[in-house]
């Protein structure tokens, strides 16, 4: 007897399985992600925070030259600050799309687990009728012909 249509599509459910799962790791790769692009970005900010303050004390009683290279320095670290704050949202990009393709797998096996559901139901449903069909038959063939063939003697 050929498979059923449900026993069919267990495998595409199986495979649909392991295509969410796959894509729930690389949401979870995505979001590890995301959060140390923003622990950079605090670290940056923190330093940033630090060297400012350092420069305001040391605006006092200090050479021209030396202001002007950490002016440039923190210049250059507000430049990194801002890549930081770039990367940080593509990487919230990146999430954004792990998420959306992780939903998109996880309905789409939903979809095939409530399928399944339907025709075990309606392959029940079908398997009881023909089961009462056969009855009714055997029912209607004992009390017509009393039993048929084998009551030969």
């Amino acid at each position: 007897m050929a498979a059923r249509r449900s026993e069919r599509l267990a495998v595409v459910l199986r495979i649909a399985e392991r295509e969410e799962q796959a894509a729930a790791s690389r949401l979870r790769e995505r979001r590890d992600h995301v959060e140390r692009e923003q622990q950079q970005l605090a670290q940056l900010e923190a330093y940033r925070g630090q060297y400012f303050s350092d420069y305001r004390e040391m605006t006092r009683g200090v050479d021209a030259a030396t202001l002007q290279s950490y002016s440039g320095f923190l210049q250059r670290l507000g430049d990194a600050l801002a890549g930081q704050q770039q990367k940080l949202a593509q990487a919230h990009q990146w999430l954004e799309q792990g998420r959306m393709e992780w939903q998109r797998r996880y309905h789409r096996r939903c979809s095939l687990e409530e399928m399944i559901k339907r025709l075990r139901r309606e392959e029940l449903s079908e398997q009881d009728r023909r089961q009462q069909r056969e009855l009714d038959d055997l029912a209607g063939q004992r009390r017509h012909g009393r039993g048929g063939a084998a009551r030969k003697f």
